[in-house]
């Protein structure tokens, strides 16, 4: 069997991936990670154990692999423990990268594809912990791969959800239709984003793996035009919903100091964040799932962790204060 060497593995991505990798049994699999995110989760995968910033990964990397998938790429400096030591026989390297790298201030066209402009990164912003350079390490991360001598595919995925999501950020709107609450939906609901279902980016991974294409990079959106309201129609029957729903405009938000995409999750001002996907579509052949479908899944997964209050999104006070503020104006 081929060997597959999994750079992370046992998180939301990872575990889904693992699992396919599992049912296909196709293939040799070892995970090397700290052990600390779900340890022996797999008890039957070979499961190494270090840190990739360290000198514990070049052990790891120094022996035979058929492909790598890394998943836990978030610093450039630790590729630079990785790639010079890869066997010249790894097949394929395959980056688990991000949409986040694209320059929004060069280009904020809509639907943006693989070629438009990416974010620069300086030696200092490589090595920043903070979420401000997120974007700017992971395509610094691309630069690196890209410039190895080793076969590589690098995805780009939107905001991911589904089974094993540990983010709050679609979760958010699923737990305030669950518990009933109120909806304070900005802009009508109607400005668009990208999403990626987690199953269909392990569909292309693993696609990925015998593809006898060249280095390419692809973003994995697979749903490239999706909104509040969209997310909203559709889980509403499904959780039987009683939420009231209270329209607003980003005037009023920006004047109450609500910050976007945290105070409010999924809320951009803008339709910008959409990435096309024709290129996975039409070369790795990426079958999208049925919206409804992964909706109606990912519900069923956060039923069984018994719907814990999301960490993301602004109070239930701060809401309702604004919600009184919000029909105070229109009386």
């Amino acid at each position: 069997m081929e060997q597959i060497l999994i750079l992370g593995g046992t998180n939301f991505i990872g575990r889904n991936l693992v699992e396919k990798l599992i049912e296909l049994d196709n293939y040799d699999i070892t995970l090397f990670n700290r052990g600390i995110s779900n340890p022996n989760l797999f008890p039957g995968i070979n499961e190494i154990h270090g840190d990739r910033a360290t000198s514990d990964i070049e052990i790891v990397v120094n022996q035979h692999w058929d492909y790598i998938i890394d998943l836990s790429c978030y610093f450039p400096n630790s590729l630079d423990r990785i790639l010079p030591l890869l066997n010249a026989k790894v097949k394929r390297y395959i980056l688990i990268s991000s949409c986040s790298v694209y320059d929004n201030e060069i280009n904020k066209s809509i639907l943006r594809n693989e070629s438009a402009p990416i974010l620069t990164c300086s030696m200092s912003e490589s090595e920043d912990t903070s979420n401000a350079t997120y974007g700017k390490r992971k395509a610094e991360c691309e630069r690196k791969v890209i410039q190895s001598n080793i076969k590589y595919t690098i995805f780009r995925p939107a905001l991911v959800y589904g089974k094993y999501d540990t983010s709050d950020r679609l979760y958010y709107w699923l737990y305030q239709l669950n518990m009933g609450n109120d909806l304070l939906i900005p802009n009508g609901g109607k400005s668009i984003f990208s999403l990626t279902y987690v199953h269909d980016l392990v569909q292309v991974i693993i696609s990925s793996l015998n593809s006898e294409n060249s280095s390419e990079i692809y973003n994995v959106t697979t749903y490239p035009n999706v909104s509040i309201s969209k997310l909203l129609e559709t889980a509403f029957p499904m959780l039987n919903s009683s939420s009231k729903e209270y329209f607003v405009d980003s005037v009023f938000l920006n004047e109450n100091n609500i910050e976007q995409w945290t105070d409010l999750p999924l809320w951009l001002d803008c339709d910008y964040f959409t990435y096309d996907n024709k290129k996975a579509v039409e070369e790795l052949k990426l079958e999208i799932t049925d919206f409804d479908n992964t909706v109606s899944d990912t519900i069923e997964y956060f039923d069984s962790t018994n719907w814990k209050t999301p960490n993301y999104g602004m109070t239930e006070k701060t809401k309702k204060v604004l919600i009184d503020s919000l029909c105070n104006l229109k009386n």
